[in-house]
């Protein structure tokens, strides 16, 4: 398919890759011809244009899907112009129909616009979901994502009160929990750290050993199941921490196809892009 990238940042650049792999034309835009990532596509002989969202434009007819993987600011602006294209957001705006191909990979296409929420809720809410099916009495969720400050490019930083609340609002709809609260942690540690989350789970009551044996079963499922999306999916149950929470503990550890494999949390959400090429295809 002939797809168009708008922002070569990490992400952009990640995805041009990950598209690449799987035999698309791809284009890729930002506005700024000085950048690192424009300079790094004119070295590497992308498909590269300085010429933004005009320039997609101008050439709207060429392309099936277009990516924007710029920020939540630009990327609303940019939907205002783009409607008659399948149109993929990879940034916290909450523009576009929530998708994570894990719950729905399998459902019907009713939309030309797809939200992909963030790392943290790709990588949570696939193992919210499944134990919500077991345990329908859940208080309070309470989701810890850290990652390395060097994967945390400049949209990050300038998102993260999106980020937090597109999460959010997103285990919600996917979860019916109503009580929700999402931490980022970036870390400047180095070596840098590997994506990981940890999940809190505060219930009416304490589970019972059978509970317990099904939910770690839901995680095995919920490991194999991923990995098809992200090869580094881990997710592990850590057990009992406190009157009547539970706590589980998840790392993504990239590809390592562009970005370093510490940088899980944007690898993950570039795979969840490109699958989608393959859902429209279909």
């Amino acid at each position: 398919m002939n797809c168009a990238i708008l922002g070569t940042g990490k992400i952009g650049i990640d995805l041009y890759y990950k598209l690449k792999k799987k035999k698309n034309n791809i284009s890729i835009f930002n506005i700024n011809s000085k950048s690192e990532g424009a300079k790094y596509c004119k070295k590497n002989k992308f498909n590269y244009f300085s010429t933004g969202i005009n320039g997609i434009l101008k050439k709207k007819n060429q392309f099936d899907l277009i990516f924007d993987t710029t920020n939540a600011k630009s990327n609303l602006k940019h939907y205002k112009l783009i409607k008659d294209k399948y149109f993929i957001n990879l940034t916290p705006s909450g523009i576009g129909e929530f998708y994570i191909p894990y719950i729905d990979e399998q459902k019907k296409i009713k939309t030309r616009s797809f939200n992909l929420i963030t790392c943290g809720g790709q990588s949570t809410i696939p193992i919210i979901y499944e134990i919500k099916k077991l345990i329908k009495k859940i208080n309070y969720v309470e989701v810890v994502s850290a990652i390395s400050s060097k994967s945390a490019g400049l949209a990050t930083r300038l998102n993260v009160n999106e980020y937090l609340e597109i999460t959010s609002n997103a285990i919600k709809k996917y979860t019916k929990i109503k009580n929700v609260k999402v931490i980022l942690n970036i870390n400047p540690g180095s070596p840098p750290v590997n994506m990981s989350n940890s999940i809190y789970f505060q219930l009416k009551k304490d589970l019972s050993k059978k509970q317990i044996s099904e939910l770690k079963k839901i995680l095995q499922r919920v490991n194999k199941k991923m990995k098809n999306y992200a090869k580094g999916f881990e997710c592990n149950y850590i057990g009992k921490i406190g009157v009547k929470i539970y706590k589980i503990t998840l790392s993504v550890t990239g590809n390592g196809d562009y970005l370093p494999k510490y940088s899980g949390n944007l690898d993950i959400i570039t795979n969840m892009a490109s699958l989608i090429v393959n859902k429209i295809y279909k």
